[in-house]
């Protein structure tokens, strides 16, 4: 399970994912392009973006990026949640 408290560091920390399964930018953008019909340089330049924190993922564009990397997601409450 991987954790992200703010939304902001989400993009980065996709980006850490996809390091350690040693998948580049360029063909999990291959793959998100395929699976979308979206072109391959947008997606290659929106996970730049989110690489470096520039723009953040949204939950549409979240999707196919999770589902490319294998991981699903889920919403897990917080410790202090009421």
């Amino acid at each position: 399970m991987i954790r992200v408290a703010d939304p902001a560091l989400l993009g980065p920390a996709l980006a850490q994912i996809r390091n350690l399964l040693r998948i580049s930018r360029y063909a999990l953008a291959r793959e998100i392009a395929e699976a979308t019909g979206r072109s391959l340089q947008g997606v290659v330049n929106q996970l730049g973006e989110w690489d470096h924190g520039i723009s953040s993922p949204n939950v549409r564009s979240l999707g196919p990026v999770l589902d490319a990397l294998g991981y699903d997601l889920a919403l897990i409450p917080r410790e202090d949640a009421v």
